[in-house]
């Protein structure tokens, strides 16, 4: 899987294909209860990727999980 997390902007903003994105969505709802996020929308900088934007804390290694 090979997401990018720009963990320096709020919100904290994660790029990568669709299908990676709402994996990693899933993943963050069924195991640790992150509820707090956009919907994942198409990337204006990247016609390949998507964006997904976390709204609330998280934990690096939630997303190290999945990748």
């Amino acid at each position: 899987m090979a997401i990018r997390v720009a963990w320096d902007r709020t919100p904290v903003s994660v790029h990568g294909r669709k299908d990676e994105l709402e994996s990693l969505i899933h993943h963050l709802r069924e195991n640790h209860g992150f509820r707090k996020h956009s919907i994942i929308m198409p990337d204006r900088e990247n016609d390949e990727e998507a964006v997904v934007f976390l709204y609330a804390p998280c934990d690096p290694r939630w997303i190290s999980e999945v990748m």
